[in-house]
């Protein structure tokens, strides 16, 4: 777990199951990441699918950007090295930003509305991009 921590992400599991069930498997596989319920299959069938014949989601892991961008999907799970796998293409998928490198492509839209996306100026423009906390908050 501290090894995907240090990626700054969150773990979390998802079962057709309920939370009662979860909190019983929890306990008794001393686990440190939240499992959540898609009792009504909702997520399961956006995400992975459904086993019909199980009734049960299929296994598969998504990575997921802090800009909500999918970077990767593995449809492989081995359930005995799971954590090991996630950790490799979390390394692998998230991007690594640093001076003299390529800046990830981006998507976002601006206060009125238009969508910018850096591919879209490359070779056009020189961009600036100046991040700051909060729109007129404090910090």
């Amino acid at each position: 777990m501290s090894d995907i921590k240090e990626t700054e992400t969150v773990l979390f599991g998802v079962s057709v199951d309920n939370v009662e069930s979860h909190k019983k498997f929890k306990e008794q596989e001393k686990f440190g990441f939240s499992l959540l319920a898609d009792t009504e299959f909702e997520v399961s069938k956006q995400y992975s699918g459904v086993m019909e014949r199980f009734n049960a989601s299929k296994r598969t892991t998504f990575i997921i950007d802090k800009a909500g961008y999918i970077r990767a999907i593995d449809k492989k799970v081995k359930v005995q090295t799971h954590g090991e796998d996630v950790v490799k293409l979390l390394k692998k998928a998230l991007p690594k930003i640093e001076v003299g490198q390529p800046a990830p492509d981006f998507i976002a839209r601006d206060g009125a509305g238009k969508t910018h996306q850096l591919s879209k100026l490359q070779d056009k423009k020189n961009v600036v991009l100046a991040f700051y906390p909060r729109d007129f908050g404090r910090g």
